[in-house]
């Protein structure tokens, strides 16, 4: 009778030890985790159960010790997967240390007291979603990690193993965890980027409280306001007591303004100053202007163009693919107008075909899907406005006072009536005859 009730125990014993550890198979093996196969996860678990199986029946002398030999294939087929469970290993140190990080900021945007700022919580909603939140996934992987540090020890290792096919088990939730990461990851990051954009944009507004925010035109507005206009408007990297601010105006699409001037009189820093108040405005910030009132463009650019030794394109290549691709934007059917900022239009050729060259490239650009300003030292491109309507001439222009060139960084109406270059080459004493 007492034989019978241990034997009965030790089956209970038995059929206990097999379920939890076949259960913990199941469990990990409902995640379709990627990496290690399922036969192998299947493998392991049944030899564990079976290694229980076998010694507890031999303990009751039932059978003779076969566990030694299932143990025995159980530990040549661990070491075969050893390589593979490191690698989850490594994996799981790489998390834990990365997304540690960042753990005092994520938790700080879950417990934000948010109160009516509606569209701050709105943007943090990837943050504050119970289920998919941070906090949870951050401490599914501290509690793997935490697991896979009880085995760095070898003897601790040993019986882990021995026991519950441990390693197997953790690496498999390793993996889990980590493709849960990677969908919820690019929603965090997306969410992240522009609450750091905001911050910015919002503190930057905070050390101007001079800007204003702009005013932006909607779509089908009154046909004779001009689509960008633009009072005090100055560059926001230039000191303060150092700024210059002009007014500006875009009557309407097609439109080109030749601006002239110069050397150093101020023609690449107003294209500059255009374009970057006009990204800021489009961004949601406040611009360095009196006032600001614009309808919603494209912005393209060539005013930086560098040649590459790499690609084997010289400067003047580099400018003539950026120039069709200005083209190529302007006839796109798009239903945002564009502004285009042209800085010293084909400066890397000589003087005639620059000339040609800018006369046509300038009579394509007008009529188009948008507008904007070409600076160029080419006094001869101001004639174009004598035949054409949609051209406008404006200019920055200096003055020699006891020796040394003085620039007001004025824009004027009208083709630049002055120049500079002899004269500076003769103030820096270079012959000029």
């Amino acid at each position: 009778m007492i034989k019978l009730e241990r034997s009965l125990g030790l089956l209970e014993l038995t059929l206990m030890s097999i379920g939890i550890i076949l259960g913990a198979g199941v469990y990990v093996l409902i995640g379709e985790a990627a990496g290690l196969s399922g036969n192998a996860l299947w493998i392991s678990f049944v030899f564990a159960a079976l290694n229980i199986a076998l010694f507890l029946w031999h303990q009751l002398g039932h059978i003779p010790p076969y566990w030694m030999l299932s143990l025995f294939i159980y530990i040549v087929f661990y070491l075969s997967n050893l390589k593979l469970l490191k690698h989850f290993f490594d994996v799981i140190a790489q998390l834990d240390d990365e997304l540690g990080k960042f753990r005092q900021i994520l938790k700080f945007i879950e417990t934000y007291p948010y109160g009516d700022n509606r569209n701050l919580k709105a943007l943090c909603t990837p943050f504050l979603e119970h289920a998919t939140s941070p906090s949870r996934r951050l401490q599914k992987i501290k509690v793997v990690s935490t697991a896979i540090g009880l085995r760095m020890n070898p003897i601790m290792a040993l019986f882990l193993n021995v026991a519950f096919p441990w390693d197997f088990f953790f690496s498999t939730l390793i993996n889990r965890y980590r493709v849960e990461i990677a969908e919820q990851l690019p929603q965090w990051l997306n969410a992240w980027e522009k609450l750091e954009a905001s911050i910015s944009l919002a503190d930057f507004a905070y050390l101007n409280p001079d800007y204003v925010f702009p005013e932006f035109i909607p779509d089908g507005g009154n046909p004779d306001q001009p689509i960008l206009t633009a009072k005090e408007l100055g560059h926001p990297l230039i000191p303060a007591d150092q700024k210059i601010c002009n007014d500006f105006s875009l009557n309407q699409s097609g439109q080109a303004f030749i601006v002239t001037g110069s050397n150093m009189s101020g023609k690449s820093s107003f294209l500059k100053t255009i374009g970057v108040n006009l990204c800021l405005a489009y961004a949601g910030g406040p611009v360095n202007a009196g006032s600001f009132q614009s309808a919603l463009f494209r912005i393209f650019t060539c005013i930086k163009i560098n040649d590459s030794i790499v690609d084997g394109f010289s400067f003047f290549y580099t400018e003539v693919k950026r120039l069709k691709a200005l083209l190529d934007a302007l006839r796109a059917n798009h239903q945002m107008p564009l502004v285009f900022l042209i800085d010293e239009i084909f400066r890397g050729t000589n003087n005639r075909e620059r000339l040609i060259g800018s006369r046509s490239y300038i009579h394509n650009l007008i009529g188009q899907n948008g507008a904007g300003l070409i600076a160029t030292h080419d006094l001869e491109l101001v004639k174009l406005a004598d035949n054409v309507s949609n051209i406008t001439n404006c200019h920055f222009r200096e003055k020699v006072a006891d020796g040394k060139m003085v620039f007001d960084y004025r824009l004027r109406p009208g083709p630049c009536p002055t120049t500079n270059a002899l004269e500076i080459m003769r103030m820096e004493g270079l012959p000029v005859e």
